[in-house]
């Protein structure tokens, strides 16, 4: 071995030496202090230590819930005829624009009406003529009468004029019904509304000929509309009329409609086995339209004191339903029957009663019987009477230990 190499591993000796005679000095490598031992024991006793788990809770609350069915149906319009022509004719007039707003017993299409008024002029001249000739016998029955009396006339003639008064009384009543029949005629050739309405495209042009049942155009009342839906038979004893119905459309959207069922239909579908309801929506600006599609949500039946947590709360177990109610920061388990869930909240039927605590967040960290320490929901930072075994604790390096010198100084080295 060189001179340079024994040299060298001496002075790594003499190094090794001097630190060990160090460390022994600054007590180092002596034994622990009391003060040390427990600080170690105690650093070592929070690291195994579990403590109570910090969990979030809340109370459980009363509020509405409210049970709903969803179906599909189609707008229909709340009164809708096909305007026909009641008998055959010519027309001489049409008393509207397609799409227009029409009151009731406005004119629609007028009918060549000279044939009937000729007939209307002819009736009225009979009636004339027959009070005319009664007017004449009327004197002459009065001049037969009053000989009769004296004694110059005879009672035959009396009553023969009195036959003649009854017989042209019978041709004015013949003439006057004939009038009547013929104005009626006319009045066949006038189509007006029966209702107020909107009316569709027509379907004839002016000097047409049109037979009895052509179709003219359309009428539809759309201040109110109906919706025809369906529901499950099953639930027939529960629905009644007045019952409210919401329904939204693609082409509006972000707009709900509101109505009230008007009509349950007494029969069931025997293929489909469902009710056929319907319901009245109040239509002021016509934006729902006949043979629209609706979305439609059917409340079947509501309460305002419903039992309601939040479903973060609820832990699902096959086919029950847990919840860990908290007293005295103990948690219990308990199995609860849900009803229905809307909005987030869950409403529980059986199981919780108003003004209970239950754990909402950190049910995964729970088990009955264990103490936890619970705050409200949604506050921040630690809860006041924390165990110290639930504090952080300080690391090693906050506590400012010395190393080894020969530990640092192999560090160093590499």
């Amino acid at each position: 071995m060189r001179v340079s190499g024994q040299l060298a591993v001496i002075a790594l000796l003499g190094a090794a030496g001097f630190g060990g005679w160090y460390a022994y000095q600054g007590g180092y490598l002596g034994t622990p202090s009391a003060e040390q031992q427990g600080a170690s024991s105690g650093g070592r006793g929070n690291r195994g230590a579990t403590g109570p788990a910090l969990v979030e809770v809340d109370m459980v609350r009363t509020g509405r819930i409210v049970e709903t069915r969803e179906a599909i149906g189609t707008v229909r319009a709340y009164e809708s005829i096909t305007v026909t022509a009641k008998v055959a004719g010519v027309i001489s007039e049409i008393g509207f624009e397609e799409g227009q707003k029409v009151k009731a017993g406005d004119v629609l299409v007028q009918l060549d009406a000279a044939e009937r008024q000729a007939d209307i002029d002819q009736a009225i001249a009979e009636a004339n003529r027959a009070v005319a000739q009664r007017n004449e016998v009327a004197i002459k029955l009065e001049r037969a009468q009053a000989l009769n009396r004296t004694g110059a006339g005879t009672s035959a003639q009396v009553e023969d004029l009195t036959a003649q008064m009854k017989s042209l009384e019978g041709a004015i009543a013949s003439a006057q019904a004939q009038r009547k029949a013929a104005e009626a005629r006319l009045e066949d050739l006038t189509i007006r509304a029966p209702f107020e309405g909107r009316v569709g495209t027509r379907s004839v042009s002016l000097g047409a000929y049109v037979a009895p049942g052509t179709r003219i155009t359309s009428l539809d009342d759309l201040s109110k509309v109906r919706l025809d839906f369906a529901v499950p038979e099953n639930l027939l004893g529960r629905l009644e009329p007045g019952q409210p119905v919401t329904a939204v459309s693609a082409a509006y959207k972000n707009r709900s409609f509101t109505g009230k069922v008007s009509t349950i239909d007494p029969r069931i579908d025997q293929a489909t086995r469902t009710a056929r309801l319907t319901a009245e929506f109040d239509n002021p600006d016509e934006a729902l339209k006949p043979g629209m599609f609706l979305a439609v949500k059917l409340e079947v039946s509501s309460n305002d004191e419903a039992v309601v947590v939040p479903e973060e709360a609820i832990v699902s177990e096959g086919l029950r339903h847990v919840v860990y109610p908290v007293k005295d920061n103990r948690v219990e388990r308990r199995v609860v029957v849900l009803g229905q869930r809307q909005g987030g909240k869950a409403e529980v039927v059986e199981g919780l009663k108003a003004g209970e605590t239950i754990v909402v967040l950190g049910v995964q960290r729970v088990r009955p019987g264990a103490e936890v320490i619970a705050r409200p929901l949604g506050s921040s930072g630690e809860p006041q009477g924390t165990p110290a075994a639930n504090r952080q604790q300080p690391s090693r390096s906050s506590l400012n230990l010395p190393h080894a010198i020969g530990t640092a100084q192999a560090a160093e080295a590499r």
